[in-house]
């Protein structure tokens, strides 16, 4: 595995733009992790958030177009839904990885549908594929190459290497 973002880079991005998001977004904004591969982003952005004032509620919500594989299927599926009320709210979805731009592209269609005041995206890592370019993330950790295949900080291969303290390259 290559190291493409060591422990100390990771840290310093997260705290950067935890401070950007806390000055855009109203204090009680919505953080909606995307299960599984956000989860431990999610974890260090929200401490980050309060570090800088903000103190999101959280709701989680799942969804999958990989099924396992090293690529996407080309269709998202709702796993698990929002369990709080959205309609009003301003909500930051936060993911892994922004690869072809469906998982972001349909969560932020699901969450203006449902009534919310906004739908803003976040992500740890944008793969350069060409592919997502139409989407305009509003918060980019890291760009990777279209061929990484990205491990590490929450992002698995097969469900493993989760909790590998990096962002690598496999």
């Amino acid at each position: 595995m290559r190291t493409l973002f060591d422990e100390t880079a990771i840290a310093t991005r997260v705290d950067d733009m935890a401070r950007q998001i806390s000055n855009d977004l109203p204090k009680d904004f919505l953080l909606a992790p995307v299960l599984t591969g956000a989860f431990i982003f999610a974890a260090d952005l929200l401490r980050a958030l309060y570090n800088h004032g903000a103190d999101p509620y959280v709701d989680f919500v799942q969804l999958s177009s990989y099924a396992g594989a090293r690529s996407s299927s080309g269709v998202v599926t709702l796993l698990k839904d929002f369990s709080v009320d959205i309609e009003g709210k301003t909500v930051l979805i936060v993911d892994d990885v922004l690869d072809t731009g469906r998982s972001l592209h349909f969560g932020k269609e699901m969450v203006l549908d449902r009534g919310a005041a906004a739908a803003k995206t976040c992500v740890l890592v944008k793969k350069l594929t060409g592919h997502a370019d139409d989407l305009a993330c509003d918060y980019i950790g890291f760009e990777a190459g279209a061929d990484d295949f990205l491990v590490g900080y929450g992002m698995d291969d097969e469900g493993r290497k989760r909790g590998v303290p990096i962002i690598g390259a496999g």
